[in-house]
């Protein structure tokens, strides 16, 4: 009960009484203690919480909060008593130089927090204490006009997430930059990671890419192939193959491919990691110096079938339509063999050097290769201007160390594809076997040259630059075994300089020379090629006439015989220059030459008993000679 009691006076100020006022308030207790046993659960579970809890009331003065709010905030505990607003509570963690306010004055950063809280519409912000700790708040605004926040402690987990977000970008910068392709995608094929060149095969940034499905942006036939290595893969095995992939960015490229399944805790497959590495220059350099070695080391081809081979295989290894091997001689180049589509390029085309990039190959002495010349040094060369090339790699030719010329390989676009140190190892084999084989073609003709000299010396005559004796008969033998074969007509003709010691002997050997001289371009200049003329003694030449019978050889022996009378005595001398022939016609008994020779031979000495000057047909014995 409660009890209420009072005096009651009268009019004259005596007691006359009391007045007792009794009410029952069991139900106003009952419900007391129930306010007090839910504000004791509240304030039990307000500290079981692990964040930091507060309520503020509709005047943003503090109502309750729990001890961890006190800990998180523990420099402005001592504020926070019921009643306190809000600003007051900041104010004083000002003071105590509680918070980071990231650079702004005190009022700036109190202002920007109370127009966060005032709004308190759920919003989850970071704040940073000057302690280094960072606090997660999230404010909410309540039916009676007050405001509920929650604050919690992410300092550590702020921490695991810059390591996890470094750990990520480390990742991601080994990722970017390694060569190959590298993807992770979910079972359904989603891109979930892609490096960056990946993105440059697939065109797109990874903003476009992430989220999408790779294998749609591949051809059918890839796509397919694809899609049934992400099958086996999910199996749970990893997959190796060796596929050729046509990707977004245009290129073709061999590539090595393997595919890990990503398990779970179950043995599950969560994902695929998918690493594609291009393989395409290795395998297209192992075929190059294999064919190269085959072309180089064939007896089939000729040197100028090697080296057209070589410009062929260059032009299908770097993918450019144009091939070239120069020659460079007093500041012209000139293209001495060429490996074009349609032939545009020939052999013999001629330019002044400095109208050409190959002049920076001579000048550089290693190979020069640019993409695209447009973004090369030369960008500004007029070669560019002349020949509209974009694209070429090259190295010079050195023959015996000395710059000889260049090998060239070149297109009219931009190559897709960048040239690779391979590529410039290939150019250099090709220039450096290019370079070798001309040296060793120079050897061998001057070797041939030198043999053909040798040849010449051994079988021309000094004096008369005829054929002398060893030559001539070899070459006789050969015409008499023609004859055997083709019994076309053969004669010959043994002839005979008339007193010529007595030349000798009166004008001297000096006059005897010049007559022999002037007897061998009389009747040189008076025979066919296929005619064989030499001399075979001192003043002794014999004479094989081809397909020609006795009567007509007879008639060139005459003819030939006038000229020497008429043309071959020096101006000096009064004794005409005269000459004995004996002719003989080829016959079956005359297996060599030297059977025919003694016939001819036996008229010349015919033609001399007769009196010299004369030519005298062998005749068979028991027969007349005929005389002229």
């Amino acid at each position: 009960m409660e009890v209420v009691s009072a005096p009651l006076f009268d009019t004259s100020h005596n007691l006359t009484g009391l007045l007792f006022i009794a009410r029952d308030i069991s139900g106003r207790k009952a419900l007391q203690d129930k306010l007090r046993d839910i504000a004791l659960t509240l304030e039990d579970a307000l500290d079981a919480i692990p964040e930091g809890f507060a309520i503020y009331d509709r005047d943003d003065r503090l109502v309750i909060c729990n001890d961890n709010y006190r800990e998180i905030y523990a420099p402005s505990a001592p504020a926070m008593v019921p009643g306190n607003s809000f600003e007051e509570i900041l104010r004083f963690g000002l003071q105590g130089k509680q918070y980071d306010t990231g650079g702004l004055t005190d009022e700036e950063w109190l202002a920007e927090r109370l127009e966060r809280h005032q709004s308190a519409d759920g919003t989850v912000i970071e704040q940073n204490l000057a302690d280094g700790r960072w606090l997660r708040i999230s404010e909410t605004k309540m039916r009676s006009g007050g405001t509920a926040g929650i604050r919690a402690d992410v300092t550590e987990l702020k921490a695991a997430r810059a390591r996890a977000e470094s750990a990520y970008r480390n990742l991601s910068l080994i990722a970017d930059n390694v060569s190959a392709n590298i993807t992770e995608v979910a079972p359904d094929g989603t891109c979930l990671f892609i490096n960056k060149t990946g993105c440059e095969w697939f065109n797109g940034t990874s903003e476009d890419l992430i989220g999408t499905n790779l294998r749609d942006r591949l051809p059918w036939k890839e796509r397919e192939a694809v899609q049934s290595i992400f099958l086996d893969a999910l199996e749970g095995e990893k997959v190796s193959v060796e596929i050729s992939l046509n990707f977004p960015d245009g290129v073709l490229r061999e590539c090595h491919l393997d595919c890990t399944p990503r398990l779970n805790d179950q043995g599950g497959v969560d994902g695929l990691v998918v690493l594609i590495t291009d393989v395409t220059d290795r395998k297209k350099t192992e075929r190059t110096l294999a064919e190269f070695y085959a072309i180089t080391s064939t007896r089939e081809l000729s040197h100028e079938g090697k080296i057209g081979n070589i410009l062929r295989l260059g032009c299908e290894h770097f993918d450019l339509p144009f091939g070239i091997i120069s020659h460079v001689v007093n500041n012209h180049y000139t293209i001495i063999h060429a490996h074009s589509p349609n032939g545009e390029l020939l052999p013999g085309t001629t330019c002044p050097l400095g109208d050409t990039h190959r002049v920076s190959k001579l000048e550089a002495g290693k190979p020069p290769a640019t993409e695209d010349s447009t973004q090369s040094e030369s960008a500004g060369h007029r070669c560019r201007e002349v020949l509209s090339l974009k694209s070429y790699i090259g190295a010079p030719l050195l023959v015996d160390g000395i710059p000889h010329g260049t090998i060239n390989f070149s297109a009219p676009e931009i190559r897709k594809r960048p040239f690779t140190a391979d590529d410039l190892q290939i150019v250099r084999r090709f220039a450096d076997w290019i370079g070798h084989e001309i040296a060793r073609q120079r050897d061998h003709q001057a070797l041939m040259d030198a043999k053909v000299s040798l040849e010449r010396v051994a079988s021309i005559d000094d004096l008369t630059q005829l054929l002398n004796r060893r030559a001539f008969l070899e070459k006789a033998n050969i015409e008499v075994q023609r004859f055997r074969r083709s019994r076309q007509p053969l004669t010959a003709v043994m002839m005979d300089i008339d007193h010529f010691k007595l030349i000798n002997d009166r004008c001297g050997h000096a006059v005897g020379d010049d007559v022999l001289r002037r007897f061998a371009d009389a009747v040189s200049e008076e025979l066919r090629t296929v005619d064989v003329f030499g001399r075979v003694g001192g003043e002794e030449f014999c004479l094989i006439l081809s397909d020609t019978g006795l009567d007509e050889a007879l008639r060139v022996c005459e003819r030939l015989r006038k000229k020497i009378f008429s043309e071959c005595r020096p101006g000096h001398m009064e004794q005409p220059i005269t000459c004995s022939m004996g002719l003989a016609a080829a016959s079956r008994e005359d297996i060599e030459f030297s059977t025919l020779m003694r016939k001819a031979d036996t008229a010349l000495y015919e033609a001399k008993d007769a009196g010299r000057n004369r030519c005298v047909i062998h005749k068979p014995e028991n027969k007349p000679a005929n005389y002229f």
